[in-house]
């Protein structure tokens, strides 16, 4: 090989950049990212249990202590509490099945897109779930002849409410669960 050949060979690599990796700093920005998930899902839950056990309680108490008790409160009411008991069950499956990851980078990563995904599974769920809870106060509405702009306000409000979880979900829980999806494909493409 000649000297000019290996001098431009040389004058090539210099020009390349080389990029390294922290480790270190990777596995702990991959440690927050777990431990944000797992205690947002957390908050969520609790939050989606307490909310349908109040809120149903208190419709099937309140309806069951009046003397003329509606159809519609009393099957919002169980419907709700039903939902605060599944919303429970999955909680104890999730807690149950956390300690199936690895406690390496790629495994703490799959266990924040493993509560990702439960995450967004569960917020969807419950816009399925807000849908049928609209339906059956608008129902209640109707049933006990509100005026229309009284049923026109509701419509409204759960119009709105629906637009804002359907934002949620899409902007929040699939955005972030993209995010860690990509994070991992970055992960395994640099092994």
């Amino acid at each position: 090989m000649k000297f000019e050949e290996m001098r431009k060979i040389w004058n090539e690599q210099d020009q390349q950049h080389e990029y390294k990796i922290d480790s270190k700093q990777l596995y702990e920005h991959i440690q927050h990212k777990k431990n944000k998930a797992s205690l947002f899902v957390s908050k969520m839950e609790w939050i989606l249990i307490g909310a349908n056990v109040i809120a149903g309680g208190s419709l099937l108490v309140m309806n069951l202590m009046e003397r003329a008790a509606e159809k519609y409160p009393i099957v919002v009411g169980l419907a709700m509490l039903a939902a605060a008991i599944y919303i429970y069950t999955r909680r104890l499956y999730r807690l149950k099945h956390e300690n199936r990851f690895d406690r390496t980078m790629l495994g703490d990563l799959d266990h924040a897109i493993s509560n990702a995904t439960y995450r967004a599974r569960l917020s969807y769920g419950m816009l399925i779930y807000f849908v049928f809870i609209a339906l059956l106060v608008i129902g209640n509405a109707f049933y006990v002849e509100k005026s229309l702009w009284k049923l026109i306000l509701i419509a409204d409000f759960f119009a709105i409410a629906l637009f804002l979880g359907r934002w949620e979900y899409k902007s929040w829980h699939l955005a972030d669960k993209q995010r860690l999806k990509a994070m991992r494909e970055k992960l395994v493409e640099q092994v």
